[in-house]
């Protein structure tokens, strides 16, 4: 079984307070439309990624059958994630991915 992402959700860290939408999504990618609250907005890009959810943190033990989908960090655009101010070039990486 594998945990979505959220539809809906607020930055934390680098991005605290931006407003992140899911507007689009594929079998193997995700759009995200980013609000940072002053005007400014983007969308970001990113191929479907999952990893084992964690069971015990301080033993660092992780399910074998449950897994979830996770956001990129910032040092993974570029990579295998990226950002557009205008939604038709975020709508061709899509595509593209």
């Amino acid at each position: 079984m594998t945990k979505a992402l959220d539809l809906k959700f607020i930055g934390t860290g680098d991005v605290k307070g931006f407003k992140f939408s899911q507007i689009h999504y594929t079998e193997l990618a995700y759009v995200y439309k980013v609000d940072d609250g002053d005007g400014n907005v983007c969308f970001e890009v990113f191929k479907r990624k999952t990893a084992p959810i964690c069971i015990d943190f301080e033993k660092r033990i992780y399910s074998e059958t449950e897994r979830k989908e996770y956001y990129p960090k910032s040092k993974d655009f570029g990579v295998w994630a990226w950002t557009y101010k205008l939604w038709a070039k975020a709508a061709k990486k899509m595509v593209e991915i």
